[in-house]
C-alpha cells in the first residue's frame, strides 16, 4: 500500500500513515521503519514524503498496522550534494542507487521557512523528485535533510530560542533584532553565537572538564559577552551519551547537551581547570590591517554589483539602468573615502570567509547623509575590490561579530 506519515510522537515511537484512497489512518511503531525512512523520521523530514508499506496484525487483538514502511522509491530519491556554485545558484546530485549526476537550481530546494535562504554544502544528503527541463534530466522538490546550524550541530539544545532568550537577559542590555525589518526576534544574537561557537571550534578553545566524583564530562566556552557588571559570559555542556560521529546518512549526532548560558558563579565551573578565551579574528600583527587605507584605489566589481541592487532601500537607485547605477556607485565611493578620512571608524571591518572585509556606507546623491545599504570591500594587494552590497540589517548583522558597531553611519 502507499500513502504519507501523518504524525509521528518521537516520545512514544509511533504515528499514523494516511493511506492513499482511504479515509481512515493507520498505525505504525517505529520498529517498522526501514531503511532511509529511519533517517527521515529522526530528523523530523518525513512530512509529505511518500511511503510504501504493508499491513499486518498489531499487538491489539482485531487491530491493523503498518509494515515494513519504507520511502516510496518510484517517486522519490535519495542522493547528495556533489557540487554547487553559490554564484549562479545551480549544483548537482548524485542519486545514490544509480549513480546518476542529476543538475539543480537553487530555487528547487524545499525551505523550510518561506523567507529563509537555504545553505547548501557539498556532501550533504537530501531527497528529490526526477524531473526534466531544458538540459534534460534534473533533481526538483529537493529537499535537504539537515537544517541545524553550527552550534546545533556542536550541541543538543531542548530549546535553543529559549536559551538565547536566557542568554540576552542575562548579557548588558543590546537590541539583538533588525531596526529596518523587525522579526520580533533575536536574528543578530543567533548569528553571532552561531559564527563565535565555529570559530572558538576551529581555534580550538572548547575547553574540556571532569568531574571526579562521576567521570561525567563537561566542556564549556565564552561567549565573548558579559553581564551589565562586566562578568563573562560562558555556555556550559555536558557529554552527549548518545554521541556518534557518524550515521547512516553522514549526519553527527551532536557530542554535546547544552547545560546553561552563565558566569563562572555557575556550579559547572568546578569541573575545569582553564579559562576559556574569547574567539579572536586577527593576530595582532594585523591589528594595522583594521584601519582602511583610502589612498588604496576601490575597483567596483560591476557585475556582482549590478545583481545586488535589490538590496538598497532607496526605489530611484534600484530603477536605474546599469550604467547609471555603477556610476552612482562610484560616487558613493569618493563620498565613503572622503568620509573616512575624517573619521576612521566610518569604515567597519567585518569577519567573513576567514578574512577581514570592510562595509563602507553607500549614500548617493539625492542625501548624501543617510546610508540606504552597505557596501562590502576586499582587500587585495594593490586594491580593494567593491565585491557585494548589503542591506543595513545584514551588514550590522554581519558587524556585531567582531564588536558592537560604532553608530556612525550603520544604524538600520
Amino acid at each position: 500500500m502507499t500513502g504519507k506519515i501523518k504524525f509521528y510522537k518521537p516520545l512514544e515511537f509511533w504515528g499514523k500513515i494516511s493511506v492513499d484512497d482511504q479515509l481512515r489512518d493507520i498505525y505504525f511503531n517505529l520498529q517498522n521503519i526501514e531503511g532511509d525512512l529511519l533517517t527521515l523520521i529522526e530528523t523530523d523530514k518525513y512530512k509529505d514524503e511518500p511511503v510504501v508499506f504493508e499491513v499486518g496484525e498489531a499487538r491489539k487483538p482485531g487491530e491493523k498496522e503498518a509494515k515494513k514502511i519504507c520511502l516510496d522509491s518510484s517517486k522519490r530519491k535519495v542522493g547528495h550534494i556533489i557540487s554547487f556554485d553559490n554564484e549562479r545558484g545551480i549544483g548537482y546530485i548524485e542519486d545514490y542507487g544509480k549513480k546518476n549526476k542529476l543538475f539543480f537550481h537553487h530555487s528547487s530546494i524545499k525551505k523550510e521557512k518561506a523567507d529563509k535562504y537555504e545553505r547548501i554544502e557539498v556532501g550533504e544528503p537530501v531527497i528529490f523528485t526526477d524531473g526534466i527541463n531544458d538540459r534534460g534530466k534534473c533533481a526538483i522538490e529537493v529537499t535537504k535533510i539537515d537544517y541545524r546550524s553550527h552550534i546545533e550541530e556542536f550541541a543538543i539544545f531542548q530549546d535553543l530560542r529559549q536559551s538565547l532568550n536566557d542568554l540576552k537577559s542575562l548579557a548588558e542590555l543590546e537590541n539583538w533584532d533588525y531596526l529596518k525589518k523587525p522579526t520580533k526576534g533575536m536574528p543578530v544574537l543567533y548569528s553571532y553565537i552561531n559564527h563565535t561557537c565555529i570559530r572558538l571550534i576551529r581555534q580550538d578553545k572548547i575547553v574540556k572538564g571532569r568531574s571526579s566524583k562521576d567521570n561525567k564530562e563537561y566542556s564549556y566556552f565564552n561567549t565573548g559577552l558579559v553581564t551589565p557588571q562586566q562578568d563573562e559570559i560562558f555556555a556550559y555542556f555536558i557529554k552527549n551519551p548518545k554521541y556518534s560521529p557518524i550515521t547512516g546518512w553522514g549526519l553527527e549526532i551532536p557530542e554535546w547537551s547544552f547545560i546553561e548560558f552563565n558566569t563562572e558563579q555557575s556550579v559547572y565551573r568546578r569541573y575545569f581547570i582553564e579559562v576559556p578565551d574569547i574567539a579572536t579574528y586577527f593576530s595582532e600583527a594585523e591589528v594595522a590591517d583594521l584601519i582602511f587605507d583610502t589612498r588604496v584605489p576601490i575597483i567596483p566589481d560591476k557585475e556582482h554589483l549590478l545583481k545586488r541592487k535589490a538590496r538598497i532601500e532607496s526605489e530611484r537607485i534600484r530603477n536605474l539602468d546599469d550604467e547609471a547605477f555603477i556610476e552612482e556607485i562610484k560616487d558613493a565611493i569618493e563620498l565613503a573615502k572622503r568620509r573616512i578620512r575624517r573619521n576612521y571608524k566610518t569604515a567597519i571591518p567585518h569577519f567573513y570567509d576567514n578574512r577581514i572585509q570592510f562595509l563602507l556606507p553607500l549614500c548617493f546623491r539625492s542625501n548624501k547623509a543617510e546610508a540606504v545599504a552597505a557596501l562590502v570591500v576586499n582587500k587585495n594587494e594593490n586594491i580593494h575590490e567593491a565585491h557585494t552590497i548589503l542591506s543595513l540589517d545584514q551588514a550590522y548583522n554581519n558587524a556585531r561579530l567582531l564588536a558592537k558597531p560604532d553608530r556612525e553611519w550603520l544604524n538600520p
